[in-house]
């Protein structure tokens, strides 16, 4: 943010700070003439809405490739990629993986999922970056 910005920023807050002590003021005002604190509801503000989340239409891919281990898989082997290092985990939990798919963004970003078997080799690949089927 530039100087000037953050000079205006903070001019904004300021006049915003003098409405808030206005409108207290008069509740206030408004106390002393009934000879009694009024219950003022505060009405809803601009800052207060949350902006309306678009439902983000379900990307077939990963998700629906995901399943649980079947007889003789061990684990999931998830290769991914978070702040420019390559790592490799295993996991047997199948949430813990829809959790770390849902988590993708510009610092994380799965690159494969597989299954292993009982020896700890790859079995079947069930999600890999960049490619349409496993």
């Amino acid at each position: 943010m530039s100087s000037a910005q953050q000079i205006r920023l903070n001019q904004l807050l300021l006049e915003r700070e003098a409405q808030f002590v206005r409108v207290y003021d008069l509740e206030q005002a408004a106390a002393a003439i009934l000879g009694e604190p009024y219950p003022f509801i505060k009405p809803p503000l601009p800052s207060d809405a949350r902006g309306k989340k678009k439902p983000s239409a379900p990307r077939a891919g990963a998700r629906d490739r995901l399943r649980r281990l079947e007889d003789g898989e061990t684990a999931y082997r998830v290769t991914y990629r978070q702040f420019e290092r390559t790592l490799t985990e295993e996991h047997d939990d199948l949430d813990a993986l829809r959790t770390l798919l849902a988590a993708q963004g510009a610092q994380l970003q799965v690159l494969r999922i597989e299954t292993l078997d009982t020896g700890g080799s790859p079995k079947e690949a069930l999600f890999e970056r960049g490619s349409a089927t496993p």
